[in-house]
């Protein structure tokens, strides 16, 4: 029972991991993002055996580089999501040390322990992210990583808690770029310390750590290893975005329901996140004095200030800050547990843990049903043998990682002045129409119409259809 107790957060991740991976046969890759870190993780496989040039990849290359060692031992596929997984055991286990930090006049390991139950474990969209081979949960354990050495550093001063720390912070950024703004208050306050303890040592130490976790990157991507800056997210940054809900960008058209100054409030109070933030407001009290650090407060800001800026919405961009937001609600979560009767306590936490269940239940259906989709047209249109490219939108990279050997032509990132005939197109017109007017998987799907005879060849469902060029 000991054990049980002890090791509970980690038992009950376990379980749901397992149930999701074996019984609902979810292998952790969908859209496709999480393809490409698989794609790249085998390309550098491929690079270690064989020599092959793994060629250029356009995000920061840690997750694919950890990934692609694990892989020379078990299958890539298991091992990105695994890192995953092994990333959210890691957060969970820092964050209760760095309670016992902050707060340790109000630490108590039953109250903690219930605390990082609710805010993570039953956390719907940070559940999810650890199910998923992409890189957040890993660029999220380096963040929260560099938050614990650094309280570490603080308090002895010891020259190995600043090559952690260093390690920690570059590490997070070549894993997210975007992780750089809310790890910038953290690295200014080492800086200071190492200035103010005129420690000449751990500062050349430091400087050579940096280098050494920078390198990968800059060998790998060559000449493209500061393409980043010119990401939409920088260059087209603006303030006006605050008050936007709609935006056109080489995304397509998206429409949300919040402005994004609304939107960026979501790791505090959304139900996918943490459904008792709301109830915690109530009992929140902001305090400099006795309660979390300034560079916390100070990247929690900066980092949604950020996404506030940006023309676009997505609720994977809160895994990286929301470990953070949860230590910042700590407080409140004692005071609300100290104030409210104990059964009135108790009752809301079951609720919760049971609401969040259910929003898990709901929102992951979303990202199985997705897979299954995936899963079911490579098989069918492997099963055809067909003959020929196939021009396609969305699904064409988790087609070629699901066993799909025809050549794919992808209707986003060229306008094609003709087709093909005796090929295919595989489209949903139902989805893309709306989204993508005006721009290219559009302008080639009515260039099609216009020119050319399409027959159907197999309705897949969700309204993707295969055609035959004609």
């Amino acid at each position: 029972m000991s054990i049980l107790k002890k090791y509970h957060l980690y038992i009950l991740s376990l379980i749901g991991f397992f149930t999701v991976r074996l019984v609902l046969e979810f292998d952790g890759f969908y859209g496709q993002d999480s393809y490409e870190y698989l794609r790249y993780t085998e390309a550098l496989k491929d690079y270690y055996l064989n020599g092959t040039d793994p060629g250029d990849y356009f995000w920061p290359v840690m997750y694919p580089l950890i990934s692609s060692f694990f892989s020379l031992l078990i299958d890539s596929k298991w091992v990105l999501v695994l890192i995953s997984f092994g990333s959210f055991l890691g957060i969970i286990s820092l964050i209760t040390k760095i309670i016992g930090e902050l707060y340790p006049a109000k630490k108590s390991a039953t109250i903690t322990n219930l605390y990082v139950l609710i805010s993570f474990c039953f956390s719907p969209y940070f559940f999810r992210s650890s199910l998923i081979g992409m890189s957040d949960m890993l660029a999220c354990f380096f963040a929260v990583s560099s938050l614990y050495t650094l309280l570490k550093y603080n308090k002895y001063f010891q020259l190995k808690w600043a090559i952690l720390f260093m390690v920690a912070a570059v590490a997070a950024v070549m894993t997210r770029y975007a992780s750089a703004v809310m790890i910038l208050p953290m690295g200014c306050y080492f800086v200071y310390l190492l200035l103010a303890g005129k420690r000449w040592l751990t500062i050349g130490t430091s400087i050579v750590i940096a280098c050494l976790v920078l390198m990968p990157h800059f060998l790998i991507r060559g000449v493209g290893s500061l393409n980043f800056l010119g990401h939409s997210w920088l260059t087209n940054w603006n303030p006006i975005n605050f008050f936007a809900h709609s935006f056109a960008t080489h995304d397509g058209f998206q429409e949300h329901s919040f402005s994004n100054l609304l939107y960026v409030f979501s790791p505090f109070v959304h139900p996918g996140y943490l459904l008792v933030g709301s109830g915690l407001l109530m009992f929140s009290k902001f305090r400099l004095k006795n309660g979390a650090p300034w560079y916390v407060v100070a990247g929690v800001f900066l980092y949604l200030l950020f996404l506030a800026g940006v023309e676009m919405q997505n609720m994977r961009f809160f895994v990286i800050v929301f470990p953070f937001c949860v230590l910042l609600f700590y407080p409140a979560f004692v005071r609300g547990r100290n104030k409210l009767p104990r059964v009135l306590f108790s009752s809301g936490v079951i609720v919760a843990i049971l609401l969040q269940t259910a929003y898990f239940t709901y929102s992951f259906s979303k990202f199985h049903k997705q897979q299954a989709l995936e899963k079911s047209v490579a098989k069918k249109i492997i099963d055809m043998n067909l003959k020929g490219p196939i021009y396609a939108f969305s699904l064409d990279v988790a087609l070629t990682n699901r066993g799909v050997v025809n050549e794919f032509k992808n209707l986003w990132s060229t306008k094609f002045d003709k087709f093909e005939l005796g090929s295919h197109v595989l489209f949903n017109p139902e989805s893309t129409l709306k989204q993508w007017k005006g721009r290219s998987p559009v302008i080639n799907w009515n260039k099609l119409l216009a020119e050319y005879q399409l027959t159907l060849v197999m309705d897949f469902g969700e309204g993707w259809k295969l055609y035959k060029i004609e």
